[in-house]
């Protein structure tokens, strides 16, 4: 593992920047796969929306909500998993 100390930022915000789009790309592939039935049964949403906290046309397709039941609680930490896991790798142990 290198120290990022040694790395131009530049080439550390491309790769944060990198990480961001896959992490969109993932989530919209989770929901896909998923399925819009097994996402209403799995997860919940909030009830009530506010000015400040509606979400535009893609973000509320990847909005899961809050696990409620067991498939749900593996969906939800597999995504973890594979964003913190993967960013990790990628921003930090993968060489400049």
């Amino acid at each position: 593992m290198e120290s990022l100390a040694n790395v131009d930022p530049t080439r550390v915000a491309v790769r944060l920047f990198h990480m961001i789009l896959v992490t969109f790309v993932f989530l919209y592939l989770v929901v896909k796969v998923i399925g819009p039935e097994n996402k209403a049964k799995w997860f919940r949403k909030r009830q009530k929306y506010t000015f400040f906290n509606r979400r535009g046309i893609f973000g509320e397709d990847i909005n899961f909500g809050y696990p409620v039941t067991w498939q749900g609680i593996v969906v939800f930490c597999v995504i973890n998993l594979f964003i913190f896991g993967g960013g990790y790798w990628y921003l930090f142990v993968h060489a400049y």
